[in-house]
């Protein structure tokens, strides 16, 4: 009986540290990445092993004219960091992976306003955490819109 007890308690113990690494603090890690930016939206990362190449979706609502950032903050049990990319459709319009090295922030401008599909992947076949933090960075006029 007190082995199953202790078996038990080890489970429950292993299962908060793996909480505890894709928890509350990767949130105060990317959000603290962010800076003077304004928060728009969080994304809750978790890739099962053997998903890890297809990877997650999410949906976020993007405005045109409109200048963003995503932090990405990794846990500390990833064998790989993840790789967040943003698509309009089949268009990649922003991703933190560039020259085969992975970032923990990139910055894209939104052209026109619409659903855009953020996917979440990495290379390895392990699984992973993380969050990414989505703020504003600045909101253009017509006029001033970089070409």
């Amino acid at each position: 009986m007190k082995q199953i007890l202790l078996s038990i308690i080890a489970i429950f113990a292993m299962a908060s540290s793996v909480n505890a690494q894709c928890g509350d603090e990767l949130m105060k890690q990317a959000l603290g990445a962010m800076g003077n930016y304004q928060y728009i939206k969080d994304f809750d990362i978790k890739l099962a092993a053997g998903t890890s190449k297809t990877g997650s979706k999410f949906s976020v609502v993007l405005n045109s004219r409109t200048h963003y950032q995503v932090n990405i903050a990794n846990g500390s049990a990833n064998s790989e960091n993840v790789v967040v990319e943003i698509y309009d459709g089949d268009k990649l319009i922003g991703s933190n992976s560039a020259n085969g090295k992975v970032f923990t922030a990139f910055q894209f401008i939104c052209s026109k306003t619409g659903a855009y599909k953020l996917h979440v992947c990495t290379s390895g076949d392990t699984e992973a955490c993380a969050r990414a933090v989505l703020s504003l960075v600045k909101q253009y006029s017509e006029a001033e819109m970089p070409k």
